[in-house]
């Protein structure tokens, strides 16, 4: 997978409330390879501690300071609207928080009439290819029109991976 998105253009990654070291160990990671350039947005004081836990130079990433977890995930959400950032990743956020950001009507990431939904890449040790799936947590039972909308972001992230013709399966949990 890595090697598919490394010939593209970098996209900079904003992260609501990166005061974590899991969080800002896989953006590094990421950094490293050139994929994203990193806007962590959090408490300073925090993400500098854990770049000197992890012995990350600090020079690669531009901090956003906002020490209060539901202003740093809309203060995320404002940097990827302004046009400072690409993509969106969670931090140490609560997830309702988190989301009460993104589907904010006023200020939010989502269009008016959009099916909000997730979309995971699986890259299997096992397996020869990769694996996406779509909606594991966010629609549990969706209707026929959600189903199409998670099969277009699938479709549209294969496509994004260079897979020109993705197989589509649609599978449905039996709890």
């Amino acid at each position: 997978m890595f090697e598919v998105l490394k010939g593209r253009d970098s996209k900079r990654l904003v992260v609501a409330f990166a005061n974590d070291a899991h969080t800002i160990e896989a953006v590094y990671k990421a950094v490293q390879l050139e994929l994203v350039e990193g806007v962590l947005v959090g408490d300073k004081t925090t993400i500098q501690n854990v770049f000197r836990e992890l012995e990350i130079i600090p020079d690669r990433f531009r901090i956003v300071h906002e020490p209060n977890e539901a202003r740093a995930a809309s203060a995320a959400v404002s940097l990827i609207n302004n046009g400072e950032g690409d993509l969106i990743m969670k931090g140490l956020v609560s997830t309702d928080k988190y989301m009460k950001a993104l589907l904010d009507k006023e200020n939010g990431l989502l269009d008016p009439g959009a099916i909000l939904s997730h979309v995971s890449v699986l890259e299997l040790e096992n397996y020869h290819k990769l694996l996406i799936i779509g909606d594991v947590a966010i629609i549990p039972l969706p209707e026929l029109n959600e189903k199409i909308a998670i099969a277009q972001y699938l479709i549209h992230t294969a496509h994004a991976l260079g897979i020109d013709q993705p197989k589509v399966a649609v599978l449905a949990a039996t709890e």
